[in-house]
């Protein structure tokens, strides 16, 4: 989308509703907010109906009013076409606040996925299977975004990620959220997947755990299904052997 075309969320919805971008016209599509497709020109208009089930269901007024909307046509190395849309600040800085909401992708066990900036791209900050949980939990968070907030599952992501380096050395596995700090990863030392859950104190030990499974990663506690790794006194101590484990 060209700059100084860029209608807010709501605006485009006015739009939609109006039929402007119901003809086939590669040109009408284009002004729709399609940005990159592999598909058919003639595909994108039946495309933009289903994607925007979505975004005609936002509702809050601050993603309403400050953000504008655009689409792509994605092509994997396996699996069908599918499509996502964009959700970007109209400041055009993102600061933690732009999300994309995927429709069908084959990488994924959802219809629907929203992944978030603020919770990283390589595992989906939510998933469902239907438009209204999506647009739902979409507008819940809302305010956060607004607010600059970041919620509990960011820091226990990133306490998770670090777990996962000290144990095997690998800084890029995907983290998934399987509920109220719970979440899952495939280990990149056998591939099995393997299911975490993080306390803010040792003693609040979650459903399934042990206590003497807790381990300190910065102000939380991981507990997984290997024996603890030692705390140690100094942090200069434990560096090396992060260094020697990510070679």
């Amino acid at each position: 989308m060209e700059e100084g075309l860029r209608p807010s969320v709501r605006q485009w919805q006015d739009r939609f509703r109006a039929g402007d971008f119901d003809s086939r016209d590669r040109t009408v599509q284009c002004e729709a907010g399609w940005y990159d497709w592999f598909c058919r020109d003639e595909a994108l208009a039946g495309r933009l109906k289903k994607i925007s089930k979505v975004v005609m269901s936002i509702s809050d007024p601050f993603i309403l009013d400050n953000y504008y909307i655009w689409f792509k046509n994605n092509c994997p190395m396996v699996g069908p076409l599918y499509d996502d849309v964009r959700f970007e600040p109209l400041t055009g800085e993102r600061d933690g606040k732009y999300f994309v909401v995927a429709l069908d992708s084959p990488h994924e066990e959802k219809k629907w996925t929203l992944f978030t900036e603020r919770y990283g791209y390589d595992a989906p900050e939510f998933e469902c299977d239907n438009v209204r949980e999506m647009s739902k939990y979409i507008n819940g968070i809302a305010h956060e975004l607004e607010n600059g907030i970041i919620p509990a599952f960011v820091t226990e992501k990133q306490a998770v990620e670090q777990y996962i380096a000290r144990r095997c050395g690998d800084r890029t596995t995907s983290v998934y959220r399987e509920g109220d700090h719970v979440y899952s990863f495939r280990s990149p030392m056998d591939r099995t997947v393997r299911t975490v859950a993080v306390s803010a104190s040792r003693e609040d030990v979650p459903s399934g755990f042990a206590v003497e499974q807790a381990e300190k990663v910065n102000s939380v506690y991981v507990f997984g299904p290997e024996w603890p790794i030692p705390e140690r006194a100094g942090q200069e101590k434990q560096q090396p052997q992060r260094k020697e484990q990510a070679r």
